[in-house]
């Protein structure tokens, strides 16, 4: 559902946007820049036994801090959410409910292509999970704090000066996610 609503206000404002006539930016990150992103996946069992599937979902924000080379180093945070769950052979249920809280870091490079943003970073904070298992009477889980250690590469391709599409490949909270960024400055 949530990946539906993103896809239909994705194409609302890109239709909106298109007969504005602005073209992409040639390097959509620069020194000043703040981005704002959306992304769902399939999540990364960060804690967990690794059984089963569950979808991911993150925020992230960044500012093109420091220009370095022939690109720019960007500071944020992310937070993102995900849930597993896993229906054993023999009649009981383990599931586990993630949240990670963090900052990250990352170099982008554009390659002087407009509306291209490459990127490539990693995210440190702090998670926090919740599980629980059914398979003993009176047994309801455990609720541990976990370092949120990470790495990502992306690229993001914005259709005009604000509005662009997001990917992400690494572990973090997803191994991949796909979703909606927005540049405000």
């Amino acid at each position: 559902m949530i990946v539906k609503v993103l896809f239909i206000v994705l194409g609302l404002l890109i239709l909106s946007d298109a007969y504005s006539q602005k073209s992409a930016p040639v390097d959509p990150m620069d020194q000043g820049s703040w981005i704002i992103g959306v992304g769902v996946g399939p999540a990364t069992p960060i804690f967990g036994n690794g059984y089963g599937f569950g979808p991911g979902f993150k925020i992230f924000f960044e500012n093109g801090t420091w220009q370095l080379g022939p690109g720019v180093l960007s500071l944020g945070g992310d937070v993102g959410f995900s849930i597993f769950s896993y229906h054993f052979g023999d009649g009981y249920h383990e599931s586990w409910v993630n949240y990670m809280f963090g900052v990250r870091g990352a170099y982008h490079y554009g390659w002087k292509v407009p509306g291209l943003d490459t990127y490539a970073g990693l995210p440190l904070g702090i998670g926090f999970s919740a599980h629980t298992y059914d398979n003993y009477v009176g047994y309801k889980g455990y609720s541990p704090v976990y370092p949120y250690l990470g790495f990502f590469v992306g690229a993001s391709y914005f259709f005009n000066d604000h509005i662009g599409l997001n990917g992400e490949l690494g572990y973090n909270v997803t191994y991949a996610n796909i979703g909606v960024i927005f540049k405000l400055y």
